[in-house]
């Protein structure tokens, strides 16, 4: 078992990864190349793996070597992330809380999920960023947000550690216009085969669960468009552009915002709801009790 690895040589290293070169590395650490390239050596030694090969003048990683930077990645950035947070007086330390939340996301819920974090005595500021669940994913894995929202569960090829809590889901319906109310009754959904519809992303899982439904009714519906931006989806709506899915447990808020009507519910089709968090802060008392306040709310919204 390796033991006693000198830290500093591990620094250089990741360094040099970073940039590229000894030379690159050594006008940074204020080093010579020569001590840098040494201490290297020492920590290959030490290792008994090389961590790069000599190409000309320059380097490349091994696959070993790629490794190491990987996790000497996820090291320093915590070592960074832990100075950052403990600068000054410790007994008047506030956290800012990065959370990331899928542009899939009714946010009428999620400002449901996130209230009782911006009175959190224990969070100074609430940073909240839209984006894509994959695009919010790596950001995390470079210790840019601490908590991420989203529709999806991680799938086998996520190359780095995260938790993932399943905290809720909802079953989803359309939503329309008022003159879209002739699709309701006994006309839904057979009559969905003459109106656009706007639907998720492509590779959404409630596009995916939506098309299947309408396969097995044999009904060919006519696509408006794919839009993953749930709010822009809404919008749209509005606009008359066509029909929308949306989760059930907000229709009286999508009812009230977008002035629009629930035409009929998607039987056997939901939206899931996930929230990720790095491992290192899975038994967070902060975390742990965001979880179970959403999964609350998802066991409380009155059936439709």
């Amino acid at each position: 078992m390796i033991t006693n690895i000198n830290y500093n040589h591990l620094y250089y290293f990741w360094q040099v990864s970073r940039h590229g070169s000894i030379a690159a590395a050594s006008k940074i650490l204020h080093l010579t190349p020569q001590t840098i390239s040494a201490q290297i050596t020492s920590l290959e030694q030490r290792l008994g793996k090389q961590l790069f090969l000599r190409e000309g003048r320059g380097l490349r990683l091994t696959e070993y070597g790629q490794l190491t930077q990987q996790y000497a990645d996820d090291m320093f950035a915590i070592a960074e992330e832990w100075l950052e947070t403990t600068k000054g007086d410790l007994a008047s330390i506030n956290r800012t809380l990065k959370v990331g939340i899928s542009d899939a996301l009714p946010k009428s819920l999620v400002s449901k999920w996130l209230a009782p974090l911006i009175d959190n005595e224990r969070i100074s500021n609430l940073h909240c960023i839209d984006g894509q669940q994959a695009e919010l994913l790596a950001q995390m894995a470079t210790h840019k947000l601490d908590l991420v929202l989203a529709d999806k569960p991680l799938d086998g090829d996520t190359p780095f550690k995260l938790f993932c809590h399943e905290i809720g889901k909802s079953q989803i319906g359309f939503y329309g216009m008022k003159q879209d109310q002739a699709l309701t009754g006994d006309n839904f959904p057979a009559a969905l085969a003459d109106t656009p519809i706007i639907l998720p992303a492509k590779n959404s899982p409630v596009t995916s669960a939506i098309q299947y439904w309408l396969n097995e009714l044999k009904i060919e519906i006519s696509v408006a468009g794919h839009v993953d931006d749930s709010a822009l989806m809404k919008a749209l709506g509005q606009q008359g552009f066509g029909v929308f899915p949306a989760p059930l447990s907000v229709r009286e808020e999508i009812e009230r915002h977008y002035d629009v009507n629930f035409i009929g519910a998607i039987e056997n089709v939901y939206q899931n709801y996930y929230a990720f968090t790095p491992d290192r802060l899975i038994k967070d008392s902060i975390y742990s009790e965001f979880v179970q306040h959403a999964r609350s709310i998802d066991d409380n919204q009155e059936p439709t």
